[in-house]
């Protein structure tokens, strides 16, 4: 069975995440190379990992390399360099979201990729996460009837490093990307207006331009429907992923998942195991599923199940709550040229 070669374009946490599990195995995927400007820093990680085509630039790699797609994991404002030159090699690409932290350069990525007409899929792995899947079958399979609200809980375990959130443009793009993409998705409708509130909850990061720990959301969908997003930044428990749709005929949602189900009863009290710490915890499976998704799109010449149109519906979304948050209003998506 024909396998389709990926070669791999960063290497910091995301980009080691993808390496580790195309070389564990991914189906209808094998991992060829391997492209980072630092390189030589992750050398000796990526020779244990059986990983030896070790290139410090991405474009001798692609010159020298036979592969039939690339996985960017670069920061988010090179993406735009790396999809122009990949494009014109007609290569098919998955690349994390966002496509870029500023709106317009994003537009552009979705229109070079149109006119290549290549394979372009967009790290949105909630959408390959089993329990978001199923939740969206329930929805869209009518069981819960018209669905009319959403709610949706993103919670970090801890902090990022300073200046980590800003580097990747805000919370919303960075982080609440995610959640817009999957309320639009689970609900069937565009967002057509939003309203955002946060704040700086932890006195350490107080001093910090730009930086919030704590959001909520309000969502106006284009059907009529509504929803709420909250999130923190330093949820000390654990990556809390909650999610629910509360619809005509009834009501679906996620609880999170735990290292296991054991509940321990005595007579101070019941315990059980905390979320997952990371979003890698929690969502392992779902960062193999999207990868074999994209390689089965790419053999099999179908389209992939999220793209460049999606992810910019998400982005202007971010977009349009930022200017919410900074404007002190409610905030039309229409509103983001």
């Amino acid at each position: 069975m024909r396998k389709l070669k990926i070669a791999v374009i960063g290497a910091g946490m995301i980009g080691k995440m993808h390496i580790q599990n195309l070389v564990k195995g991914v189906e209808g995927a094998q991992l060829v190379a391997v492209a980072s400007p630092s390189i030589a820093k992750h050398k000796d990680w990526l020779n244990a990992q059986g990983v030896t085509a070790l290139f410090c630039d991405y474009k001798q790699m692609l010159a020298q390399v036979d592969i039939d797609a690339v996985c960017i994991c670069t920061l988010t404002p090179t993406h735009l360099e790396i999809v122009k030159h990949v494009a014109a090699l007609g290569k098919a690409m998955f690349c994390e979201k966002p496509l870029d932290i500023d709106y317009r350069r994003s537009v552009e990525i979705a229109a070079i990729v149109k006119e290549a007409g290549v394979p372009f899929q967009v790290g949105f792995n909630r959408r390959f996460d089993a329990q978001f899947q199923q939740l969206h079958r329930v929805v869209s399979g009518g069981e819960i009837g018209e669905p009319q609200v959403v709610k949706l809980t993103s919670r970090e375990a801890e902090l990022p490093p300073r200046g980590a959130v800003k580097s990747a443009g805000n919370v919303f793009i960075d982080i609440h990307v995610h959640d817009f993409d999957m309320a639009q998705h689970l609900m069937g409708a565009p967002i057509e207006r939003v309203y955002a509130e946060a704040g700086v909850i932890d006195p350490t990061r107080a001093d910090e331009e730009g930086f919030v720990d704590t959001t909520v959301i309000t969502l106006k969908f284009s059907n009529g429907a509504v929803g709420v997003i909250d999130c923190s930044l330093k949820a000390v428990y654990g990556h809390d992923q909650l999610a629910e749709v509360l619809g005509s005929k009834g009501l679906a949602k996620i609880h999170n998942l735990t290292p296991t189900t054991v509940e321990i009863f005595k007579q101070d009290g019941v315990t059980t195991d905390k979320p997952f710490f990371s979003c890698l915890d929690r969502y392992p499976a779902s960062y193999v599923n999207e990868l074999a998704a994209f390689a089965d799109s790419v053999l099999n010449n179908k389209p992939v199940l999220v793209g460049a149109h999606e992810s910019l519906l998400a982005e202007r979304v971010a977009l349009a709550a930022d200017i919410s948050l900074r404007e002190q209003r409610p905030v039309f998506v229409k509103e983001v040229h």
